[in-house]
């Protein structure tokens, strides 16, 4: 099991991992497919964010208006698409999933970068570097084997992550139904960026347990796709840690 959802390891039982023909799942391997979804993360949203700006140039308010949008259609869509593939397996490489997903994600990242970029200068790169250093942080508690992650660490992340994915759900509704909003926990007082805090903390952990996949994974000889799915976990627990630290950000600079 694995605290990312994507990731539950029951989710592939019906995998034979018997060195399939297609090759075996190595951690560099896992990495390296990661780094093309960076990559290609990276890119589209350093593209839309410079094609905001422009529109912004020359006509005002133009670039802000299109931000909102692709973060608003962005953002829902990737969300859908990360709850459909919690209970939807595609067999082999989730090729149409992952180019989906970032598609989806450079629409969100680079809206919603650009609209707390206009509201909080400088913010994205404080968001941009705080991430670094968290993936960082996080990369040498694993290696060093100063968190010890097994079974029952991940049974409790995806506790965890299972009861943050519950209160964005039931935010989501009660606010597209009613217009209604939790109290406190958006807010920038103590309540809001504790609550933030909590949120990254966990974000932060979830990391641990795709290392972890990662690990077992290659030690259990997983079919070659699997590299793909490790990395499409990985790219998106960073992803979410960067979208919280840009919100305690905020909420500090309030």
């Amino acid at each position: 099991m694995s605290g990312n959802p994507v990731l539950n390891d029951n989710r592939f039982t019906t995998i034979a991992y018997s060195v399939p023909a297609e090759g075996v799942m190595t951690v560099e391997g896992a990495l390296k497919k990661a780094s093309i979804l960076f990559g290609a993360l990276l890119v589209g949203m350093l593209v839309m964010f410079g094609a905001y700006a422009a529109l912004d140039a020359s006509t005002p308010g133009a670039g802000m208006a299109l931000a909102g949008v692709a973060a608003t259609v962005g953002g829902i869509g990737a969300f859908i698409l990360v709850i459909g593939l919690v209970f939807v397996r595609p067999k082999g490489t989730p090729t149409f999933a992952m180019t989906a997903y970032v598609g989806l994600e450079i629409l969100f990242l680079s809206g919603f970068t650009y609209i707390m970029e206009l509201a909080y200068p400088g913010i994205a790169i404080q968001a941009g570097l705080v991430t670094a250093g968290i993936t960082g942080t996080m990369t040498m508690l694993y290696t060093s084997r100063a968190i010890r992650v097994g079974p029952r660490f991940n049974m409790v992340m995806a506790a965890l992550v299972g009861t943050v994915m519950f209160v964005y759900v039931g935010q989501m509704l009660l606010y597209f139904i009613g217009g209604v909003t939790i109290p406190f926990i958006h807010g920038s007082g103590l309540i809001g960026i504790g609550f933030s805090v909590v949120i990254v903390t966990i974000a932060s952990f979830t990391l641990l347990s795709d290392f972890y996949f990662i690990e077992t994974g290659a030690a259990n000889q997983y079919p070659k796709h699997m590299e793909w799915w490790a990395a499409f976990g990985l790219v998106m627990s960073v992803v979410w840690i960067y979208i919280e630290v840009l919100r305690l950000i905020s909420k500090l600079r309030d």
